[in-house]
């Protein structure tokens, strides 16, 4: 069973991991980006974090069930939308540059982890969904272990760098996921 969910799995770590890096570094973008105090920064930040909370509750609210993607789809779209709002974060030069960004990348992140959850669940048999549904839960916390902390070291060494890597990891991932996943039905 191994064998059909780690292309899965090893999508969950990258877009887990590109989720957070990107979560956690936005807020130092906006005080470096704008130029603010952090107490000046709370609303502009907090404006930002919620442009890309509605982006992700609209494509798992509305866009999932309204296009019914499979599983595979669901990655391959949200690897793209996510990785080309990074590139818009990393280059962004005001407020509202860097919410369209992190929102397009919101929106990509509500794509690519329900489609890792899925995927890897309809992967397996009845039998083994309990086991798959403690490993999808394990990938997602371990985004958030090391996530923030690479993130925050790429901002200083540079600050459109965790922007500009996540990209890219997500490129790799949308080149990965083209190649190796595929829809139960479609593996038989």
């Amino acid at each position: 069973p191994i064998s059909r969910i780690r292309g899965w799995m090893v999508v969950g770590l990258v877009a887990g991991h590109a989720q957070a890096i990107v979560g956690q570094t936005i807020g130092f973008l906006v005080i470096d980006r704008l130029g603010l105090a952090p107490a000046r920064a709370l609303e502009p930040t907090g404006l930002v974090l919620m442009i890309g909370a509605g982006s992700t509750l609209l494509a798992q609210w509305g866009l999932i069930p309204l296009l019914d993607l499979r599983p595979r789809a669901l990655v391959l779209a949200g690897a793209g939308l996510a990785g080309a709002g990074c590139l818009i974060v990393a280059a962004a030069p005001g407020l509202y540059a860097i919410a369209l960004g992190y929102a397009l990348a919101s929106l990509g992140f509500g794509f690519a982890r329900p489609g890792f959850t899925a995927g890897a669940s309809i992967a397996v048999d009845a039998a083994t969904q309990g086991a798959v549904a403690g490993k999808v839960t394990s990938i997602n916390g371990a985004a958030f272990v090391l996530g923030p902390s690479i993130g925050i070291g790429l901002y200083q060494l540079w600050r459109p760098l965790p922007y500009l890597a996540t990209a890219a990891a997500l490129l790799c991932l949308l080149g990965y996921a083209a190649l190796t996943l595929r829809n139960r039905a479609d593996a038989a």
